[in-house]
């Protein structure tokens, strides 16, 4: 028999509760920075049943850096004979109906599953979710996850869950013929590869560098990496780290944090020892995750973004990572390497109540109202 404890604390359990009798399952809520930070050591290994960085734990305390992007923490978390089995990593947004949202997710975009180390976790996680009694919005899941359908079976009764389609984002995969990755592509691309290179030479001597940064040089090395991202149309926008308010302080504290687990690398195109072409990357799981990207538009005609990507396929082939996975969503340019996409859903869950119909009303209206204005827009080009 499965004995539940439904407790809110700011800590993992201790004592009795964390020895915990065998088969008894304690459902915690975590809502402060310092009970947070004291998760780190049982998130980190929980973290390899994960599928990439935005599930660490780097990637949600750095989100904390930024109070704009949360209201009131809430980090579900599912634990076992002291041992944590699944984390679900919200806030409380302060929109004018609350809901429970994955953390930083509608600001950064990027998609984020549940952790979890088996299917068993995850159906108690969820069960804590269901009974909690705001609305849930979980904006970007990968569609191959196993969370739609445990949420779907967990409110069963309590209320209602809504999965839609989201905005997918391309993989490549890898294999050991990338250690040649102009093999990939036919003759006439090979050439548009040959000129770029030519033209990147009259420019002076070219170098590319893949690095692993340490406490000593991270600081200099990003600043670099983002002059360059500020000289892309990303500067005009106001999106380049250099100067982004909002997302600036959270990319430099998960960096940071990348940094002292050794899984960032910061990959380089120089021109006479100037940084003209830049990647910030994860490697983590056996893949490669474009976290940023960017090149110096002065030096357009040279490709520094094709160029490096080249580079990026033959490092990944070396190690035996098995994807890149280009995060953000399908552009124009993410075609040229790869077509795949891995599918996204929003899954939003409302349990029965009164804040709960509000918020499911308020979201049916937003969505008829995107609806007439697409079809408007459609009409009237």
């Amino acid at each position: 028999m499965i004995r539940t404890i439904e407790l809110t604390r700011t800590a993992p359990p201790t004592g009795a509760l964390a020895a915990g009798s065998p088969g008894s399952t304690s459902r915690l809520v975590t809502e402060d920075l310092g009970g947070l930070n004291q998760l780190a050591a049982e998130w980190g290994n929980l973290e390899p049943f994960g599928f990439g960085p935005v599930e660490h734990f780097a990637w949600s305390r750095a989100c904390l850096e930024q109070p704009a992007l949360y209201g009131k923490l809430k980090i579900f978390s599912v634990w076992q004979q002291g041992h944590c089995r699944a984390i679900a990593p919200l806030a409380v947004n302060r929109a004018r109906l609350p809901r429970l949202e994955s953390l930083g997710v509608k600001e950064l975009t990027e998609p984020m599953d549940l952790l979890f180390r088996d299917r068993e976790s995850l159906g108690a996680l969820c069960d804590a979710l269901a009974r909690q009694r705001l609305p849930l919005d979980l904006p970007r899941v990968p569609e191959e996850s196993a969370v739609g359908a445990e949420l779907r079976r967990a409110f069963r009764g309590r209320g209602y869950v809504h999965i839609a389609k989201a905005s997918p984002y391309p993989t490549m995969r890898i294999d050991a013929s990338w250690r040649e990755p102009e093999s990939h592509f036919n003759a006439g691309r090979r050439s548009d590869f040959r000129r770029a290179q030519r033209a990147a030479e009259r420019h002076g001597a070219v170098q590319f560098e893949i690095v692993t940064p340490t406490a000593e040089n991270l600081d200099a090395l990003l600043a670099e990496a983002y002059q360059v991202e500020l000289q892309s149309w990303k500067g005009r926008a106001g999106t380049a780290l250099a100067v982004d308010q909002l997302r600036a302080p959270v990319y430099r504290q998960y960096f940071r944090m990348a940094c002292e687990r050794g899984i960032l690398r910061i990959v380089l195109m120089r021109i006479d020892g100037r940084a003209v072409g830049m990647q910030l990357v994860t490697e983590t799981n056996q893949r490669l995750w474009l976290m940023k990207i960017g090149h110096d538009e002065q030096y357009s005609k040279a490709s520094p973004g094709t160029l490096l990507m080249l580079e990026l396929a033959r490092y990944a082939a070396a190690r035996d990572i098995q994807s890149i996975e280009f995060l953000g969503s399908a552009e124009s340019w993410t075609q040229l390497w790869s077509e795949e996409l891995r599918q996204c859903v929003r899954i939003r869950a409302f349990p029965v109540g009164v804040t709960s119909g509000l918020a499911f009303i308020d979201d049916a209206a937003q969505s008829a109202w995107t609806s007439l204005r697409r079809k408007f827009n459609r009409a009237n080009p």
